[in-house]
């Protein structure tokens, strides 16, 4: 009976030792997910700002580079000062500065840095393995 009784311990230290074994495997695997979540999410961060940056160059470089051909463009065709043709090309720049950097504005305003349906996930089955 005592080599049953001690078999029986050994049954159950190892099934213990298995479940514990199996739970650090879980949450190691979540972490793991949890991990490329969060790098995705930072990933579309980036993309966010970088929309940002294009809206802020391309508001820049079409003021710079378009601006005197349009403004010359405008004056020649339309007789208006120059300083009125200078003034509605800057406006019509600006308004497409402005709108790309919106667009990248609300991109970065989606991007969530917590994965919460890992975390919901790795909460409950750490709760279901400590029950």
């Amino acid at each position: 009976m005592d080599e049953r009784r001690g078999q029986t311990g050994d049954g159950l230290t190892g099934l213990a030792q298995g479940v514990v074994g199996d739970v650090e495997r879980l949450v190691g695997q979540h972490l793991d997910l949890l991990r490329s979540e969060v790098k995705q999410e930072l990933g579309e961060a980036r993309d966010a700002a970088l929309a940002v940056a294009a809206g802020a160059g391309a508001g820049a470089a079409g003021g710079l580079l378009g601006a005197l051909g349009a403004v010359h463009l405008l004056h020649r065709a339309t007789g208006l000062p120059l300083w009125g043709c200078y003034f509605l090309v800057g406006g019509g720049l600006g308004l497409l500065g402005t709108g790309l950097i919106t667009t990248g504005a609300k991109q970065a305003a989606q991007v969530d840095l917590l994965p919460h349906q890992t975390a919901q996930t790795l909460k409950e089955e750490l709760a279901g393995a400590s029950a």
